[in-house]
Parts: C-alpha cells; sequence; structure tokens
C-alpha cells in the first residue's frame, strides 16, 4: 500500500472512529436525558398519598380514680352503766303492839277495810273490817241496829262501846284477831269489850269513825284512831 493511500486508509478510519464515538456519546447523552426525564416525569406523576396520621397511644398508665376509702367500723364498747341496787325500804307493818297498847298506821294497810251498810233483814248491821290476808290482823266492827241492842239504831253522834246485853246495849260489837288467820284467839267474842266511839258519817255512800276508847276483857287496848272509807 502506497503511503498515500495508507494515509487516507487511517485519515478514514480515524473519522469512523470519531464518528463512531460521537454517535455513542449522543447515544449516551440521549440515554442519560431519558432517564432524568423519567425521573422527572416519575416524580411528577407520583400519587399525593394523605399521611394518616396514627395516634401513638399514651403509654402512661391511665388515671385512675382513687378507690373510695372504706372506714373500718370500729365496734363501741359501751362502758355498761352499774345501776345502784334500788334502795329497799322495808315497809312498817301497819300493826304495833306495845305493852298491850294496839297503834293502826291505817294509811299502811294493804287492802282497803271491807264495808257493808245495813239492809234489810229482821236485824240490818254495819259492818267494817280489815282484810287478814294482806293486813295481818282482823279488826272488825259489828254494828247492829234495830234488832240487838236498843241504845243505838244507826244514828251519828258519840255512843258507848257495848255488846253485852241484848236490850241495854248499844249492839256495837268490836272484836279482834292479832294474827289474822293465824292461831291466836279472837278477842271480843266474850261481849266483855268496852269503850266508846264517834259517828261522823254512817251510811250507803260510806263510813267515817273516831274510837276513842277500845278495850277488851284481856286488857288489850287501842291508841285513838279513825276509820274511814
Amino acid at each position: 500500500m502506497s503511503l498515500e493511500t495508507a494515509a487516507r486508509f487511517n485519515t478514514g478510519r480515524r473519522r469512523r472512529t470519531q464518528l463512531a464515538l460521537s454517535s455513542i456519546g449522543l447515544a449516551l447523552l440521549i440515554t442519560a436525558c431519558g432517564d432524568s426525564s423519567s425521573e422527572s416525569d416519575g416524580a411528577a406523576e407520583a400519587p399525593i398519598t394523605s399521611t394518616t396520621v396514627t395516634e401513638v397511644p399514651d403509654l402512661a398508665a391511665p388515671a385512675t380514680s382513687a378507690a373510695p376509702t372504706t372506714a373500718i367500723p370500729v365496734p363501741t364498747t359501751a362502758t355498761p352503766t352499774t345501776t345502784a341496787a334500788p334502795t329497799t325500804t322495808t315497809k312498817a307493818p301497819p300493826l304495833a303492839i306495845e305493852d298491850d297498847v294496839v297503834t293502826i298506821d291505817w294509811s299502811a294497810l294493804g287492802a282497803e277495810p271491807f264495808y257493808s251498810p245495813a239492809s234489810g233483814g229482821g236485824d240490818p248491821f254495819f259492818h267494817i273490817h280489815t282484810a287478814p290476808e294482806t293486813d295481818g290482823f282482823f279488826l272488825s266492827l259489828e254494828m247492829y241496829t234495830t234488832g240487838y241492842g236498843q241504845e243505838w239504831t244507826g244514828e251519828t253522834g258519840t255512843f258507848d262501846i257495848s255488846c253485852d246485853d241484848a236490850s241495854s246495849s248499844t249492839g256495837i260489837c268490836p272484836y279482834f284477831d292479832v294474827d289474822g288467820p293465824g292461831p291466836d284467839p279472837v278477842k271480843g267474842s266474850d261481849f266483855m269489850t268496852t269503850g266508846s266511839l264517834t259517828i261522823i258519817q254512817l251510811d250507803g255512800d260510806g263510813y267515817e269513825i273516831v274510837v276513842h276508847e277500845l278495850t277488851f276483857s284481856d286488857g288489850t287496848t287501842f291508841d285513838e284512831f279513825t276509820i274511814r272509807g
């Protein structure tokens, strides 16, 4: 090959190489631009998604309401009150006897004396007596009005106590039993009792009698007393 031919051949070879390099460079440039455009388009076309805000749970322990305070009942033990023992007063008996003298506290009787006004019959009489089952003694006045004894017929006033004679006595007959239903004998059953009394009231509504003197045949006497009911 001649030098001229070789020079032409090398020159053409260089041109082809430059052309090839130019083509390669252009291709790379186009490719680079395409990729950049794609990336730009992709970035522009990427859908905008709404961001869902997820609440982050509060990891702090939830506030709890304070548990109600339950007061533990403490049993109250009351100190027992010591009640003073009631004072027992021994009630004095209604009847007292000292040296054969009888005293009667009529306010201390256990029961109201029995009273029966005179009514009907051949010899009506007033009858007053204590209750031996509660009082512990028996004192009785039988006061005849028309049959036995002529000196008193039921009127008020002051009269002797006499029961020894059906005609001359007043027919006011007392009886006394010191122990009531006990074994002691009844005084006055010998009809030898003496004394006096004043009748203030003696009728169907009630009685009030003041006994001034009352003496039985054995010497038992009574202090003056008043009975009413």
